[in-house]
């Protein structure tokens, strides 16, 4: 392990290589919001005099967890400097096409820096990762009367501005960027797509198991305002992000805000056409998100709170029985876990797609289906998409070791999508509208989204 320094357009950072990969951890892309600053527009980071220290993990913006026991580590380090990306790149070469990842976890919790997603086994493969930390919660999404909407959002269009500004120096090629997340991660995919602030910035997507809710977002209530919280400091902002999770128990009180400059239309509206249309998009979910989440369900809440699932994401009532026929013979639990999955995550994956096909804009599809151990649930797919079967908790979480092949298989699919918007296997256009099930075998499915779209579109899926 060496050190390794590089001349950025506000100063010299100093990282690590190891293995034939540099690493640079915490480099800003903007000013720390504090102060007046910590509800404002994201500000570019001044320059700095001497050489930064990139070799330990900057502050995350996540401070109240969202699950006491996640699927992925959250590790939780203090301080103030949350803007800031962590990159790998290749020690050697330029050119290099690059992975922007914006991490899950609700829109409140994750940080850039989680085991899982370590950028080594992408950077092996000539891939430079740029993993973005962002204001998360209250600070990134509540909308107040006196704040911009989307600080979450701002500070993702910030770091891709950085991306192609300085990536040039880590020998990555700010003209062949992909932009990719998984769930919270994932919508912000999609969201982006749709934001006339971020066109050009990136020339391909990924959006693994996407979460974009059609419910209009949380605002603060009145009287709220942002200077008030930002007077209280930590402690204030922290006791309202209680509130808000208490007072929103069944749906995220936390996401971006549709409407005005930066978020004009839905991103389902605007994932395809115009400037989307140029932009390759691969997207897919795990078979079973979140019916596991049933299982954890008071029995009073099972109904009601799938319910309100169901209604705040629009299913119609013939999709409604469409689910209940494919949930014959199931247990209500697991009944009321299909209809999270519908309404979460698996509508806006047939959704996203079949805009897309009925505007011809280039789609790939996947379906993670491997079953063994602890079955395909939310974020079972990400250690293989990343090549990370060893990483803290994976194997845990799994339920079962990941099979080698299937890592390799899935691992190289977003490494060649990445390189050159050829992911391995056919798009979904409609003829087939193909869908690639990755499980032990691999398939190519025909018609792979039929069960969803006889729930949003039951007359056209028959």
């Amino acid at each position: 392990m060496t050190d390794v320094d590089i001349s950025l357009s506000t100063g010299r950072v100093r990282g690590i290589v190891r293995d034939g990969v540099s690493r640079f951890l915490g480099i800003p892309y903007a000013e720390d919001p504090v102060g007046e600053r910590r509800f404002a527009a994201p500000v570019p980071r001044s320059a700095w005099q001497d050489t930064r220290d990139a070799t330990r993990p900057a502050a995350t913006a996540q401070r109240l967890r969202f699950d006491p026991d996640p699927a992925i580590p959250e590790p939780i380090v203090a301080g103030t400097d949350v803007l800031h990306v962590d990159v790998w790149a290749p020690a050697e070469g330029a050119g290099h096409p690059v992975m922007v990842w914006i991490h899950g976890g609700g829109w409140e919790s994750g940080s850039s820096n989680q085991p899982w997603f370590d950028g080594a086994t992408f950077a092996r493969h000539g891939v430079v990762v740029v993993s973005v930390g962002y204001r998360l919660g209250v600070e990134g999404f509540t909308s107040f009367p006196d704040a911009p909407d989307n600080r979450g959002m701002l500070d993702w269009i910030a770091a891709l501005e950085w991306v192609r500004s300085e990536i040039s120096a880590f020998g990555g090629d700010p003209h062949s960027v992909t932009v990719a997340g998984q769930s919270a991660g994932g919508g912000a995919v999609l969201c982006l797509l749709g934001s006339p602030a971020a066109a050009g910035l990136f020339q391909r997507a990924i959006a693994a198991s996407p979460a974009v809710l059609r419910a209009p977002s949380t605002a603060a209530p009145e009287g709220v305002t942002a200077a008030s919280l930002a007077a209280g400091g930590r402690g204030a902002v922290d006791e309202f992000h209680r509130r808000m999770r208490k007072e929103n128990q069944f749906t995220l009180p936390f996401r971006p805000v549709v409407g005005g400059e930066l978020l004009p239309v839905p991103p389902l509206e605007a994932v395809a056409g115009g400037r989307a249309s140029e932009i390759p998009l691969m997207i897919g979910s795990t078979a079973t998100e979140f019916e596991a989440i049933a299982d954890r369900l008071p029995g009073p809440a099972l109904v009601p709170g799938a319910a309100l699932i169901a209604l705040s994401q629009q299913i119609p009532r013939a999709g409604l029985r469409a689910l209940a026929r494919q949930s014959n013979g199931r247990s209500l639990r697991r009944s009321v876990g299909a209809v999270i999955d519908a309404a979460a995550i698996h509508s806006t994956v047939a959704r996203a797609a079949e805009t897309r096909l009925a505007a011809g804009d280039p789609t790939w599809v996947y379906d993670f289906c491997w079953a063994d151990g602890n079955g395909p649930r939310h974020c079972a797919d990400l250690p293989f998409f990343w090549g990370s079967p060893e990483a803290e908790n994976v194997e845990r979480y799994l339920g079962a070791p990941a099979p080698g092949a299937l890592v390799t298989a899935m691992h190289q699919s977003w490494v060649g999508f990445v390189t050159s918007g050829d992911p391995g296997f056919a798009d979904y256009e409609a003829t087939r509208r193909a869908v690639m099930s990755w499980d032990t075998p691999q398939s190519v499915v025909e018609d792979g989204l039929s069960a969803v779209r006889q729930v949003w579109w039951p007359e056209e899926a028959r």
